[in-house]
């Protein structure tokens, strides 16, 4: 007969066996994986809902974490709570000319299109010369306005001085619009899309003709050496991603709007469909986004948001394990 102290014995050392048989090695790591709240971060939060990120790490091997803006998401690969995550071309490349432990992965979206200056329908603003003496409400510590202010005014021969910057959130821009607080906002899909449906607001001006605005997705370089195929995995999930988007539309926009709605958010199908029919994809740099990148770094060193000159042909991107990955995916 067992003694009660062998009969604990037992018990603790079967718990045991049954634990190391279940966890995690100690050594295994959660995945990390940020993406944006607009229509930049669409693909990635498709692929979270299709169960792609499943299929490349396995069940419980990630985490998803959404993100209200790109540069939110540099600063936590910056501060190693997350290994991959977007932002505007801006932020990435400031982040690139201080050294810091981020590269650029892939070119995940061009979203000059959903990047929008909107006024109220009844307005008598015409053109963005219009807004001296206005108002006008948007992020100022976001990408789109500083291409606004830096690339954009100056074609109209303006400064930030010809009207008043009041910094607003995002889900604060619309009503500020309709009670007149404001005479302008910027604000991307598909937000945008949702004012423009609803009759609360027109678009006054898009980026395209002034930036070739370019969502990069980085890489936390710690993740990069310490876990290079997991960086490779979750650019397998996302490429399913985009092959659904580039393969069936209509779903990949089914798939947000459920996205969206889960979120809180009272949208509609058709605004859904409009927004991510409003970004382009190109995955890899090509020479004119080499080229643009070329540009807005002399324009940050000379605004001191950047340290130094960088080629990003030569450093600061690390396009290998999206290669593997697109080969991997047979996407071409």
């Amino acid at each position: 007969m067992f003694s009660k102290i062998n009969l604990s014995v037992l018990v603790i050392v079967a718990f045991v066996v049954s634990f190391m048989h279940t966890a995690k090695p100690v050594d295994a790591k959660t995945f990390r994986i940020g993406h944006h709240r607009a229509v930049m971060g669409s693909v990635g939060a498709v692929a979270n809902r299709m169960g792609y990120f499943d299929k490349t790490f396995g069940k419980g091997n990630y985490t998803v974490k959404q993100f209200p803006q790109g540069k939110l998401m540099r600063q936590a690969i910056l501060a190693n709570s997350l290994d991959v995550g977007g932002a505007a071309d801006r932020a990435f490349l400031s982040a690139i000319s201080k050294k810091a432990k981020v590269k650029g992965i892939f070119n995940a979206n061009y979203w000059c299109k959903s990047n929008k200056l909107l006024t109220s329908p009844k307005s008598s603003i015409k053109t963005l010369k219009d807004l001296k003496g206005k108002k006008l409400g948007i992020g100022k510590a976001t990408g789109s306005y500083f291409t606004l202010r830096t690339f954009i005014l100056p074609k109209y021969g303006m400064s930030t001085k010809d009207f008043t910057t009041v910094n607003m959130n995002t889900d604060t821009r619309m009503s500020a619009l309709k009670t007149g607080i404001v005479q302008m906002i910027g604000l991307n899909n598909p937000q945008a899309a949702i004012a423009i449906e609803r009759g609360f607001a027109r678009t006054v001006e898009t980026y395209c003709r002034y930036a070739n605005n370019l969502w990069i997705m980085m890489a936390n370089s710690r993740t990069l050496s310490s876990d290079r195929a997991g960086v490779v995995k979750y650019v397998r999930g996302y490429i399913k991603g985009m092959k659904l988007h580039r393969d069936n539309n209509e779903k990949f926009a089914r798939v947000y709007h459920t996205h969206l709605t889960s979120k809180g958010g009272k949208v509609s199908f058709s605004v859904v469909k409009a927004s991510v029919n409003d970004i382009d994809f190109g995955l890899y740099p090509s020479e004119t986004d080499y080229k643009w990148f070329d540009y807005m770094g002399k324009v940050l060193l000379k605004l001191k948001k950047a340290k130094r000159i960088v080629d990003l042909r030569s450093e600061g991107m690390d396009l290998s394990v999206t290669k593997e990955a697109a080969k991997a995916e047979g996407y071409k």
